[in-house]
């Protein structure tokens, strides 16, 4: 088996210092990801020759359509996927500037999630462990 090693960069985006986006993956992107949790934050592979936050920056353009240009990375952890990918993740926080979301074809949903929130408690523990890195 070939040993393949990859980049994500993904972001936490902040809203009133007490929330964070959190993305609502389609069926079809389910099927087609090796990670089989349907909640994700915006963010995606670095491509080969691109710096990490201008991977970020495009991720967060295509995925919810949103400009950011400041970024404070957080935390990194890597994860050996399924697929048998060594995948080193690296979480940024950015603020939300009040832009409208439009989402991509891979999400249908988004939600705005606080520490307090119901919705939290059904999330996978990476993005519990985003959220409460990125809030005070």
């Amino acid at each position: 088996m070939e040993k393949n090693i990859a980049v994500a960069a993904k972001c936490a985006l902040v809203k009133d210092n007490s929330q964070v986006l959190i993305l609502k993956k389609t069926p079809e992107e389910m099927n087609g990801d090796a990670s089989k949790s349907s909640y994700d934050l915006p963010g995606g592979r670095v491509r080969y020759g691109e710096e990490i936050e201008e991977a970020l920056k495009r991720e967060l353009e295509e995925e919810i359509g949103v400009s950011c240009n400041e970024f404070e990375l957080k935390t990194a952890w890597s994860v050996m996927r399924s697929d048998g990918v060594q995948l080193h993740i690296l979480l940024y926080k950015a603020y939300y500037n009040n832009q409208t979301i439009r989402l991509s074809a891979e999400h249908d949903r988004y939600h705005w999630v606080g520490l307090e929130d119901a919705l939290i408690s059904i999330m996978p523990s990476w993005i519990i462990r985003a959220v409460m890195k990125s809030l005070p």
